[in-house]
């Protein structure tokens, strides 16, 4: 059955199945209230535009609180709050700056199709194509970008210029308030002197001996809206968690995954749960899954707690862990004692807590805590007491400069964390963990201070420490080591790579957008050798249109 599920994951089916819902199902609403904002910016436009914006507006209390620890969010989502803003902008009961109120109408433009009649504005984003009626809506939109990403040193692999053409288009619909489907697909053409850390894991095609190479990314899936909860099975990305700069346990740092996904909502209350299929680059690793679930919730408008459950397995595919009500750190012990296949080294099981806490209105503090093994309130130090960390603070309008947003956060994630002796069960999807991008043995340090001049232009200024010791996802504990060795913070010799970015963009919301960031960057004991010091820069330009 769950390979049958998997042969449905792809683009093709998706457009069969929305023809046969609308010739079989008669439909009674239309709009794309379903459809989740894309986490991955490399098949979407405009989606970083809409988080920040909801996210400004969530720390200022001027919105009521929601579950952002349980992304993505859908369109219907992010169209209720712009018209729950509009009206209190509108009444008086709150006060925008003109610069927030302008990209708030742009906003509403984009969204156009998900707010409520009255609130729909006369000028809106056209699609390409669409066909659409009183009780469903289809449509068809597409962005073009131009891309230049050079690097100067040998904190690189390699220097040079990396050009990257991109189209971008987007098929999707909804018919009634019950079903919907979603197809983004990123069509990237990288020439020049093409880096091979751009889009590692994505689908790869080879032209011209290489000179050309065609790398495309994709989400797409069917959502049903069910009595009791949404249903979602296709590609796409989650992220778990408070941070804005990555998530300890899920996060959006590997391509998107097949999955099954059940999402349920009451008052404040978010609840997920979902099962994918990993892929790995070992080739002697066939079979591979994980399965989630999170409970979070929002308390007194300022006060908000997660709880989330992730479990690793291999070589067989395990029913029990599609319980979405289940307990993996019960369950778990059961069913790898009944399975021989899991019985030496067992299933990888890891759990996270996360709150977000605002005292006053425009101050977000925020933490979360990963355990991957071991227990640490027994023996901390003990190499299997697997953990990270991530704490953080968003300021909006610090000291009373307005249209400001600042942003630091921390993690760390210690020496074995993500790692696992028998390597079916390694934390990651092809090369990429699942959890914070830093990976294990390492931590980051992100400074980001970004202001709008106008509706349009914005800068960022961003400092970045990041720290690697000599562990990493792919090294577990030796077998031969003692029994009672301990982990060591950022373990052997420490890799350290300072850099400070500016960046400006000019952004017409659902229009167009160009983006210029220079970087500079001061790496030290490079590839954890001593005293290999280098210094470089990166230099990135992005021009994007939509139609």
């Amino acid at each position: 059955m769950f390979y049958v599920l998997r042969f449905m994951f792809c683009a093709p089916p998706i457009t069969l199945l929305c023809v046969l819902r609308v010739l079989f199902f008669p439909p009674t609403t239309a709009a794309n209230t379903l459809i989740n904002i894309p986490l991955n910016t490399e098949v979407s436009d405009f989606n970083g535009e809409s988080y920040a914006f909801v996210y400004r507006f969530l720390n200022k209390r001027a919105l009521p609180g929601i579950t952002r620890g349980s992304l993505p969010l859908t369109r219907g989502k992010i169209a209720v709050l712009l018209s729950n803003l509009s009206q209190k902008h509108a009444s008086g009961e709150i006060r925008l700056s003109k610069i927030d109120h302008q990209r708030l109408n742009a906003l509403m433009q984009l969204f156009a199709d998900e707010l409520p009649p009255d609130q729909v504005p006369s000028q809106r984003r056209l699609h390409v194509l669409q066909l659409a009626g009183d009780n469903y809506h289809f449509a068809f939109d597409l962005a073009a970008s131009q891309r230049a990403i050079s690097r100067n040193s040998d904190v690189f692999p390699r220097d040079g210029t990396t050009h990257i053409t991109s189209l971008l288009p987007h098929v999707h619909g909804q018919v009634r308030d019950d079903f919907a489907f979603s197809t983004n697909i990123g069509y990237h053409f990288l020439y020049g002197e093409i880096f091979e850390d751009l889009l590692p894991d994505e689908s790869s095609y080879i032209h011209f001996d290489g000179d050309l190479q065609n790398r495309v990314p994709i989400d797409a899936y069917l959502k049903f809206k069910l009595p009791w909860f949404e249903l979602q099975i296709g590609q796409d990305n989650l992220h778990w968690g408070p941070g804005y700069h990555g998530a300890l346990l899920v996060s959006e740092n590997p391509i998107s995954m097949d999955m099954i996904k059940l999402q349920a909502a009451y008052k404040h209350i978010t609840f997920s749960a979902f099962t994918a299929i990993l892929e790995d680059r070992n080739p002697e690793i066939d079979e591979k899954y994980i399965s989630g679930h999170r409970i979070e919730g929002y308390l007194w408008n300022r006060f908000g707690l997660g709880l989330s459950e992730v479990v690793v397995y291999g070589d067989r595919f395990e029913p029990s862990y599609l319980n979405p009500v289940n307990i993996y750190l019960i369950n778990e012990i059961n069913v790898t004692r009944g399975d021989s296949r899991s019985i030496r080294t067992g299933d990888n099981l890891m759990l996270s807590a996360d709150a977000r806490l605002r005292l006053i209105d425009n101050l977000e503090l925020y933490g979360e805590l990963m355990i991957d093994d071991g227990n640490p309130a027994k023996d901390f130090h003990h190499w299997d007491t697997k953990f990270g960390i991530l704490g953080g603070v968003y300021v909006t309008d610090p000291f009373g400069v307005t249209d400001t947003d600042l942003h630091a956060e921390y993690a760390f994630i210690n020496q074995y964390a993500y790692t696992h002796e028998n390597p079916v069960n390694v934390y990651k999807h092809f090369s990429s963990v699942i959890g914070h991008h830093i990976g294990a043995d390492a931590d980051n340090l992100w400074v980001e201070l970004r202001h709008r001049f106008t509706d349009k232009l914005e800068t960022a200024l961003v400092y970045e420490l990041e720290r690697h010791g000599e562990g990493n996802v792919d090294k577990a504990h030796p077998l031969d080591a003692p029994a009672d060795d301990q982990w060591t913070p950022l373990s052997g010799i420490t890799q350290s790579q300072h850099g400070i970015t500016l960046g400006v963009n000019y952004t017409a919301i659902g229009r167009y957008s160009i983006a210029a960031d220079f970087t500079q960057i001061w790496l030290r004991n490079m590839g954890n050798q001593v005293g290999v010091n280098e210094n470089g820069n990166e230099v990135k330009v992005k021009a994007l249109y939509r139609f």
